[in-house]
Protein backbone atom coordinates (compact mmCIF):
# COMPACT_ATOMS: atom_id res chain seq x y z
CA UNK A 1 0.00 0.00 0.00
CA UNK A 2 1.14 3.63 -0.74
CA UNK A 3 1.74 6.38 1.30
CA UNK A 4 -1.33 8.11 -0.70
CA UNK A 5 -3.38 5.26 -0.27
CA UNK A 6 -2.35 4.56 3.28
CA UNK A 7 -3.38 7.89 4.54
CA UNK A 8 -6.30 8.14 2.55
CA UNK A 9 -7.93 4.69 4.45
CA UNK A 10 -6.41 6.60 8.15
CA UNK A 11 -8.73 9.48 6.74
CA UNK A 12 -11.50 7.51 6.02
CA UNK A 13 -11.32 6.10 9.57
CA UNK A 14 -10.78 8.89 11.19
CA UNK A 15 -13.95 10.71 9.55
CA UNK A 16 -15.96 7.33 10.36
CA UNK A 17 -15.28 7.96 14.18
CA UNK A 18 -15.90 12.16 13.87
CA UNK A 19 -19.43 11.10 12.36
CA UNK A 20 -20.07 8.75 15.30
CA UNK A 21 -19.05 11.16 17.99
CA UNK A 22 -21.37 13.78 16.14
CA UNK A 23 -24.08 11.29 16.41
CA UNK A 24 -23.34 10.88 19.89
CA UNK A 25 -26.14 12.13 22.14
CA UNK A 26 -25.21 15.79 23.31
CA UNK A 27 -23.19 16.71 25.85
CA UNK A 28 -20.11 18.54 26.68
CA UNK A 29 -18.08 15.80 26.70
CA UNK A 30 -19.52 14.54 22.97
CA UNK A 31 -19.12 17.98 21.76
CA UNK A 32 -15.22 18.33 22.97
CA UNK A 33 -15.12 14.78 21.11
CA UNK A 34 -16.20 15.87 17.88
CA UNK A 35 -14.12 18.69 18.22
CA UNK A 36 -11.28 16.85 18.39
CA UNK A 37 -12.53 14.40 15.85
CA UNK A 38 -12.98 17.18 13.28
CA UNK A 39 -9.41 18.58 14.45
CA UNK A 40 -7.61 14.97 13.85
CA UNK A 41 -9.47 14.85 10.74
CA UNK A 42 -8.72 17.82 9.18
CA UNK A 43 -4.79 17.72 9.49
CA UNK A 44 -5.69 14.47 8.04
CA UNK A 45 -7.72 15.65 5.09
CA UNK A 46 -5.04 18.59 4.20
CA UNK A 47 -2.31 16.30 3.90
CA UNK A 48 -4.07 13.63 1.80
CA UNK A 49 -4.58 16.15 -0.35
CA UNK A 50 -0.90 17.39 -0.77
CA UNK A 51 -0.24 14.08 -1.58
CA UNK A 52 -2.74 13.34 -3.76
CA UNK A 53 -1.78 16.77 -5.65
CA UNK A 54 1.49 15.77 -6.16
CA UNK A 55 1.36 12.41 -7.09
CA UNK A 56 -1.59 12.47 -9.15
CA UNK A 57 -1.84 15.80 -10.27
CA UNK A 58 1.79 16.91 -10.13
CA UNK A 59 1.29 20.04 -8.09
CA UNK A 60 3.18 20.94 -5.10
CA UNK A 61 1.19 22.67 -2.54
CA UNK A 62 2.49 22.70 1.09
CA UNK A 63 -0.48 24.89 3.21
CA UNK A 64 -4.18 23.88 3.73
CA UNK A 65 -5.29 27.20 1.91
CA UNK A 66 -3.09 26.17 -1.63
CA UNK A 67 -4.36 22.68 -1.10
CA UNK A 68 -7.75 23.47 -0.98
CA UNK A 69 -7.60 26.10 -3.61
CA UNK A 70 -5.85 23.75 -5.94
CA UNK A 71 -8.27 20.90 -5.47
CA UNK A 72 -11.05 23.42 -6.51
CA UNK A 73 -10.67 23.10 -10.38
CA UNK A 74 -8.83 19.30 -10.50
CA UNK A 75 -11.56 17.70 -8.51
CA UNK A 76 -14.20 20.07 -9.39
CA UNK A 77 -15.28 21.20 -6.05
CA UNK A 78 -18.14 24.05 -5.93
CA UNK A 79 -16.58 27.56 -4.68
CA UNK A 80 -19.30 27.69 -2.11
CA UNK A 81 -17.29 23.71 -0.54
CA UNK A 82 -14.24 25.87 -0.73
CA UNK A 83 -15.38 28.47 1.14
CA UNK A 84 -16.75 26.10 3.63
CA UNK A 85 -12.91 24.86 3.70
CA UNK A 86 -11.57 28.26 4.34
CA UNK A 87 -14.02 28.47 7.11
CA UNK A 88 -12.41 24.73 8.29
CA UNK A 89 -9.19 26.09 8.07
CA UNK A 90 -9.70 29.10 9.94
CA UNK A 91 -11.83 27.21 12.91
CA UNK A 92 -9.44 24.77 13.12
CA UNK A 93 -6.80 27.03 13.60
CA UNK A 94 -8.68 28.49 16.67
CA UNK A 95 -9.53 25.63 18.12
CA UNK A 96 -6.66 24.90 18.73
CA UNK A 97 -4.70 27.73 20.30
CA UNK A 98 -8.11 29.50 22.09
CA UNK A 99 -10.94 27.32 23.96
CA UNK A 100 -14.26 28.78 25.50
CA UNK A 101 -17.87 27.48 25.51
CA UNK A 102 -18.97 30.14 23.09
CA UNK A 103 -16.61 29.06 20.81
CA UNK A 104 -16.93 25.05 21.08
CA UNK A 105 -20.65 25.83 20.44
CA UNK A 106 -20.42 28.10 17.56
CA UNK A 107 -17.58 25.11 16.01
CA UNK A 108 -19.75 22.22 17.12
CA UNK A 109 -22.69 23.78 15.57
CA UNK A 110 -21.00 23.97 12.14
CA UNK A 111 -19.13 20.13 11.96
CA UNK A 112 -21.71 18.49 10.22
CA UNK A 113 -21.62 20.67 7.07
CA UNK A 114 -17.79 20.55 7.62
CA UNK A 115 -18.23 16.63 7.42
CA UNK A 116 -20.17 17.01 4.50
CA UNK A 117 -17.78 18.72 2.79
CA UNK A 118 -14.88 16.68 3.51
CA UNK A 119 -16.80 13.70 2.70
CA UNK A 120 -17.22 15.02 -0.89
CA UNK A 121 -13.72 15.92 -1.20
CA UNK A 122 -12.66 12.58 -0.07
CA UNK A 123 -15.01 10.86 -2.54
CA UNK A 124 -13.25 12.89 -5.36
CA UNK A 125 -9.84 12.06 -4.35
CA UNK A 126 -11.10 8.41 -4.53
CA UNK A 127 -12.43 8.53 -8.04
CA UNK A 128 -9.57 10.44 -8.90
CA UNK A 129 -6.95 8.50 -7.47
CA UNK A 130 -8.37 5.73 -7.87
CA UNK A 131 -7.86 4.23 -4.47
CA UNK A 132 -9.72 1.40 -2.32
CA UNK A 133 -9.84 -1.12 -5.47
Amino acid sequence: MDYLEEKYAQLLQAMQAWQRALEAPFSDISRDASIQRYEFSFELLWKVIKKYLKEIEGFERNSPKACFREIRMTLDISEEDIEICMSMIEDRNLSVHTYSEEMAMVLYNKLPEYLRVSNVIAEKIKVKAGLGK
